[in-house]
């Protein structure tokens, strides 16, 4: 805890409009809540941490700038391999008063649910294989249909547009952005680019690569429809192999886009299926389109330790800003959970582990305050040792 201290404190003075009394909260807050035993609600905040239930309550309604904050995490403890990942999740919560409530998708039950949606920015760092939040929005109630909701994940990204960039070249999504207008908007309004899937019957189309008439007319530009079930394996390259799966890649046109795309078809070996990735940048590698794929699952981790341990379900607010503040700092979290168990020492072997971390914090927090209430000094040899073999208690990896 004292080493996250720390890197939260460094962070925060990079911010400089910030009070000295509202860094004190923060530094509290973000330890607060990986310590914290039970549910993340400000009655139990006022138990376990230092602050009033009403000053927890007011500090939570100011606003904050959680993606500068992150950023910063990020530039500090990633490596320069990364790229920028963007989903969606559901947040079950009732009530008639709550902001943006609505029906939508929870992946967990297959189906639309009434609560609400947080539509997510994260950073994967490739080469270490780990998310690390950026900054989550509130999916308005206004989108209350696809399409609208499409531009609102859009305009997510185009308000950020020059600050991903400097992070990353490539966004990563699931198949349910792989849509024209947010394609179209993306490669319009940001020098992103998009990786996603495609459907396993998308309507594509071979371009034509053979020698073109000299005569009169539109030159031939394509070249026969693809057979997704079974491709012509002579019009792509073999790109990538490994333990379950072969990667072909070639460009191909995109009925449904309206655009040359580069795609990644990867044949897995065990049961005769198949999967399409594709990137808008058709001088990317079919391998690392296939590679970046596979970690944008990171950020469903972020969400999965978000929900179990810092309380991301676990608001009873109703007013915006503090439900904005409480799903932000849920995750920023789990992020500086990862800086202080991965990266302060990036030569381990060990297996990041959230229950972990959790465990070890309450540990802390439950000694301190039983020592400061105790008097009791640190000093002796004997007192301090049982110190350190009690903040390892309950921990599942050793």
């Amino acid at each position: 805890m004292d080493f996250m201290k720390t890197i939260i404190e460094s962070i925060l003075d990079k911010m400089p409009d910030l009070t000295k009394v509202r860094k004190q909260f923060l530094i509290h807050i973000f330890a607060l809540i990986v310590s914290l035993r039970g549910r993340m609600n400000f009655l139990n905040m006022e138990r376990q941490g230092r602050y009033s239930e009403k000053s927890y309550r007011l500090h939570f309604e100011q606003s904050f700038d959680h993606f500068t904050f992150n950023k910063h995490l990020i530039e500090a403890y990633c490596s320069g391999h990364k790229i920028i990942v963007t989903d969606c999740s559901y947040i079950p919560k009732s009530g008639k008063e709550t902001p943006h409530i609505g029906k939508f998708w929870s992946g967990c039950a297959s189906k639309a649910l009434k609560g609400l949606e947080i539509s997510s920015l994260a950073v994967i760092d490739v080469d270490n294989n780990t998310g690390m939040h950026l900054e989550c929005k509130q999916t308005t109630a206004s989108c209350n249909d696809e399409e609208s909701r499409v531009d609102f994940y859009l305009q997510q990204v185009i308000d950020k547009k020059d600050e991903l960039k400097q992070l990353a070249n490539y966004i990563v999504a699931d198949g349910a952005y792989a849509k024209q207008k947010y394609v179209d908007g993306l490669l319009e309004k940001t020098e992103l680019h998009l990786i996603s899937k495609l459907r396993k019957d998308a309507d594509l189309t071979y371009l034509y690569t053979g020698e073109i008439s000299k005569g009169r007319g539109r030159k031939k530009q394509y070249d026969g429809k693809m057979n997704c079930k079974q491709i012509d394996k002579k019009r792509f390259e073999l790109c990538c192999i490994d333990d379950d799966s072969y990667v072909y890649t070639a460009v191909v046109r995109s009925k449904f886009l309206k655009r040359n795309i580069r795609i990644a078809y990867v044949e897995y070996k065990k049961n005769n299926s198949y999967s399409i990735l594709f990137s808008t940048d058709t001088r990317l590698g079919g391998d690392f389109i296939y590679r970046y794929y596979k970690s944008r699952y990171q950020i469903e981790f972020l969400f999965r330790d978000s929900k179990q341990y810092t309380g991301l379900n676990h608001c009873q607010a109703r007013s915006e800003n503090k439900l904005n503040f409480h799903f932000n700092a849920s995750l920023t979290a789990v992020s500086l959970s990862k800086a202080d168990s991965i990266f302060e020492e990036p030569l381990t072997e060990e297996v990041f582990s959230m229950c972990d971390i959790k465990s070890i914090n309450f540990n802390q927090l439950f000694l301190d305050r039983f020592i400061a209430i105790s008097e009791i000094e640190l000093s002796c040899n004997k007192i301090a040792e049982a110190y350190d073999e009690m903040l390892k208690f309950g921990r599942i990896a050793a």
